[in-house]
């Protein structure tokens, strides 16, 4: 009958079901172990929450663990997240207390579904001079880009993790809404002091309950010390927390001098049209793939890109000086003396890109700002640019001004004077040579250079050269810990958004904001673990 048929059907599948389930097992605690890796698959290789639900993915999983399900989306977003994020904020925390401050980075940045998300990184040396980097937060922020919004979202993640009181330093980019949001800080010049004041003040009681006299270095190292610091608070003063990013102001003064130049800003419009002629043709990208270089593409953040677009331009008029009149529909026709134009272009602006892409390097290379500085003006008002193009030569005259002018509020920043005098790699032999600071440091330098030459100079690494000279000069090595866990830009808060970046691609639109944050934190900290 139909029923009985059915009814047999019915029986049949249970039986099914039951003999299908039947197979390995394995713990629960295995379970668990293998859910973890999971878990870390997904944000560290940028795969959706999704992934334990692809077909591929479950004939791998059942094949490498007999037994293993894996988990599906919710259970990935809904048990695994929270408890991942519970346990690694646990293990941050404890990593924050080794510092004996933090400087913060933030930026803002914008994702492709229009979601805008405030960065805040937290930079710190600990007392084995091992530097630390901290993705705090990666805040979704809503509305308009106010100074007010930028702040309380600011003051939210700094309380969540406790440690307003421990900033040292605040790093962004020149912004009016970053001016005026970090303007709005309690911290002044006494506070920020504060912080290494009290951690001195600590080390020298430890050193009072020491019963063993102290040695005469280490006894003439603390009376320069406390002699630096006098001098120093009575030439420079920090007005307050807020530090502006010193590799966005090099692209000001960069973009700046392009504006001032008409014949510089024509060419380089030439050069992007002709670059971009190249890009929307596969014609044209098949003639240049035969000469064997791409044109650069360029990013309207970062100046160097442009300098690259340039380079890779120049390199294909070295492999075929009429490469561009085999192009279809080129619209930008550049002659010989222009491509001579840009390789003079091109030498006065290297020297810049090579200090931006050292200043991109999270910690230790706070000293090398302002003796940087000193060698870029000399370089730019030498006797050699006599030779090149007037055009070329003026455009560097006036980009020597435009750097002298933006980056003189770093002469009266105490903590980039420190860290250029504690850099082993310049000591204080820039200040002869800068007309800005030299008749304020001979103080400091008759104090200083006598300790610094007895010291081997080192290779680059100014955070190693301090560890192994802590003992001989302890008071110093805590000073330069705390001045050169300053990063000399806000780099490493863009590399946050480069990972949101590829975390957010086509194939991820449909994340949430506080998704996106979440899977962030998780990448970027995962070094830290």
């Amino acid at each position: 009958s139909k029923d009985s048929f059915w009814n047999l059907k019915r029986e049949n599948s249970f039986k099914s079901f039951f003999t299908a389930r039947k197979g390995p097992t394995i713990t629960m605690e295995r379970k668990r172990e293998l859910d973890v890796a999971f878990f870390k698959i997904i944000y560290m290789d940028y795969e959706p929450l999704s992934k334990g639900e692809r077909e591929g993915m479950q004939d791998f999983a059942s094949a490498a663990q007999p037994g293993y399900t894996l988990p599906c989306y919710n259970t990935v977003r809904d048990t695994l997240m929270p408890h991942a994020l519970e346990e690694m904020e646990a293990i941050l925390r404890d990593l924050l207390q080794n510092g004996d401050g933090l400087v913060l980075s933030a930026d803002i940045w914008t994702s492709r579904r229009g979601h805008s998300f405030l960065g805040i990184v937290a930079s710190f040396i600990d007392g084995t001079f091992r530097g630390h980097t901290v993705l705090l937060g990666c805040e979704h922020i809503q509305g308009h880009h106010t100074a007010d919004r930028i702040y309380q979202k600011y003051e939210s993640v700094l309380k969540y993790w406790n440690v307003q009181r421990r900033v040292i330093r605040v790093v962004t980019d020149s912004g009016s809404n970053m001016i005026k949001a970090f303007n709005l800080l309690p911290g002044t010049e006494e506070e920020a002091e504060g912080e290494v004041t009290a951690d001195a003040s600590s080390s020298a009681e430890h050193e009072e309950e020491d019963e063993e006299p102290p040695a005469p270095s280490q006894v003439h190292v603390e009376v320069i010390t406390t002699n630096v610091e006098t001098m120093i608070n009575q030439y420079f003063t920090v007005s307050n927390l807020h530090l502006r990013c010193p590799i966005h102001m090099l692209q000001l003064a960069i973009k700046d001098a392009v504006k001032e130049h008409d014949n510089i800003n024509r060419l380089l419009v030439k050069v992007g049209k002709l670059v971009k002629s190249v890009h929307k043709s596969t014609l044209n990208t098949e003639e240049t793939d035969q000469l064997g270089v791409r044109p650069a593409n360029a990013c309207a953040t970062r100046w160097s890109s442009q300098l690259r677009v340039i380079q890779s331009v120049i390199r294909l008029f070295q492999k075929d000086p009429l490469w561009q009149n085999k192009l279809k529909s080129n619209v930008a026709n550049i002659t010989l003396n222009q491509v001579c134009q840009l390789t003079h272009l091109v030498s006065v602006l290297t020297p810049l890109a090579d200090l931006t892409e050292k200043m991109q390097k999270e910690l230790g290379n706070l000293g090398m700002i302002l003796p940087a500085v000193t060698e870029i003006k000399s370089l730019l008002t030498d006797d050699t640019h006599a030779a090149l193009p007037m055009g070329i030569a003026a455009f560097a005259e006036t980009l020597a001004n435009n750097v002298s002018t933006r980056y003189g509020i770093y002469y009266t920043d105490k903590h980039l004077i420190l860290a250029s005098v504690l850099d082993p790699r310049f000591k204080t032999e820039w200040i002869i040579r800068d007309e800005s600071v030299c008749n304020k440091l001979g103080e400091i330098r008759d104090l200083l250079i006598k300790e610094a030459e007895e010291m081997n100079n080192p290779d680059a690494d100014v955070i190693r050269f301090w560890k192994e000279n802590s003992t001989s000069f302890p008071r110093l090595s805590k000073v330069a810990r705390i001045v050169f866990s300053i990063p000399s830009g806000s780099a490493s808060a863009k590399r946050v958004f480069s990972a949101a970046g590829l975390i957010s691609r086509n194939h991820h639109m449909s994340l949430k904001p506080q998704t996106l944050s979440k899977l962030v934190f998780f990448k970027v900290n995962s070094k830290e673990l």
